[in-house]
């Protein structure tokens, strides 16, 4: 083979060589470009949702970062920049992430002094989570703070409602119904009140209080006869029980209770008093002496007590002892009205016995003992305190005084005589 001949078979071979090698390099750019091709096809399909998941991503972020911000700031105590925080939740958290960010918000404007954009915080909170009850309350609570009583109500109501079992606001909610005049009302929450906790005695004393208002003495006793079972030590119900049914005109049921006030309470004067009365009301006089004599024992110079035993001394128709007694207490004082009359009552008692002893015939000795009487109801005017109950005394022993005829016809007599009046002398 001649050098010509070699070199344009080398050229052949060459030439076909670079052609297969350019047709397998174009075959893989059509696969390289078909393939690329899928692959931005794909690509694009899925940038909408990478881009919605960064959003949702960037978004969680800032919103748990204003509550982190928010939350450490409240811990810090730094108020109004943990309210700052908190207000960019609230217009950040569409997904209710955070739903206590207004309880929060709502204290940092109480703790700056703020009460009405807490107010204005918990009313939105309440608004956008209607079953927080905590939102409610403190709704509730800044209102009847404001003396908003009926909207407090309102909010109150719907915590029982939400809580029924929260003691502590339904104690609210009856203090609401009292200041709103809505007793019946009140009574029911007490009720309910008792109906969870049946030994509460605040509930119990308040409930009983109310029911006095309504009129309802029964349901007042049958309350307070409540807490004495249940509280052997609770000396108070026994006193308001026994004045309860010294009141009712059960004064045996009220000597009990005051005895057992008294063991519980020695020597209190107002309970030996009331058993004192009631023993009186029950014409029981050496008791009602015997009782009062007790607390002149412990009150020597109590002028009411003297009087109280000068009373009972002439029901039993022992007038000596009810003159020593009423002059006790004018001893005392002198000015006090009713010992006055304690001892005019002394001296009309004993004309009516002695009128009694001969058929109601009134004669001149009698007449004189009347005057006694309107002598000391006189002097008894001068106390303000008294002057309607001497009044009342005297004119009863009007009609009976002596007149300018009977002193006529008795020149020599000035002082009652006969067995009759003995004790005057």
């Amino acid at each position: 083979m001649n050098q010509a001949t070699f070199f344009k078979v080398t050229r052949s071979i060459i030439v076909g060589g670079l052609i297969f090698i350019m047709t397998i390099v174009l075959s893989l750019n059509v696969l390289t470009a078909e393939a690329y091709a899928q692959k931005k096809k794909k690509k694009g399909e899925s940038n909408g949702e990478v881009d919605a998941e960064m959003a949702r991503k960037k978004y969680i972020f800032e919103l748990n970062k204003s509550w982190s911000f928010g939350y450490e700031n409240y811990k810090n105590k730094q108020y109004p920049s943990s309210a700052k925080h908190f207000w960019r939740v609230v217009k950040l958290d569409t997904i209710n992430r955070f739903p206590k960010v207004y309880r929060y918000m709502g204290d940092c404007y109480l703790k700056m002094d703020n009460p009405d954009s807490a107010q204005v915080v918990f009313e939105l909170g309440s608004k956008k989570h209607p079953d927080d009850a905590h939102l409610h309350r403190m709704v509730g609570f800044l209102k009847s703070q404001r003396g908003q009583v009926d909207e407090a109500i309102i909010e109150y109501e719907k915590v029982a409602e939400l809580k029924p079992e929260s003691v502590d606001d339904l104690r609210q909610l009856a203090a609401l119904y009292v200041k709103a005049d809505r007793i019946d009302d009140a009574i029911a929450t007490y009720d309910k009140i008792l109906t969870l906790n049946p030994d509460d005695l605040d509930a119990q004393n308040n409930q009983a209080a109310l029911m006095s208002m309504t009129g309802d003495i029964e349901g007042v006793i049958a309350n307070k006869e409540k807490i004495r079972a249940q509280d052997p030590q609770h000396s108070r119900v026994r006193f308001d029980l026994g004045k309860l049914y010294f009141d009712n005109g059960d004064y045996e049921k009220s000597i009990e209770l005051f005895n057992e006030f008294l063991t519980l309470s020695p020597n209190d004067a107002a309970a030996m008093k009331y058993i004192g009365d009631s023993y009186n009301n029950l014409e029981r006089y050496n008791d009602a002496i015997a009782q009062s004599k007790k607390i002149l024992k412990n009150q020597p110079n109590n002028k009411e007590v003297m009087v109280d035993i000068s009373r009972s001394y002439k029901e039993l128709g022992r007038f000596s002892s009810a003159r020593l007694y009423a002059n006790k207490a004018r001893a005392v004082d002198r000015s006090y009205g009713l010992g006055w009359i304690a001892l005019g009552e002394a001296y009309e008692a004993s004309a009516e016995h002695c009128v009694g002893q001969k058929d109601g015939k009134v004669e001149f000795n009698d007449k004189l003992v009347y005057k006694l009487a309107a002598i000391q109801y006189e002097k008894a005017r001068n106390d303000l305190a008294y002057r309607q109950e001497a009044e009342r005394h005297l004119s009863f022993v009007q009609a009976v005084l002596p007149t300018a005829d009977d002193y006529f016809m008795h020149k020599n007599q000035s002082k009652p005589t006969g067995e009759c009046y003995d004790w005057l002398n």
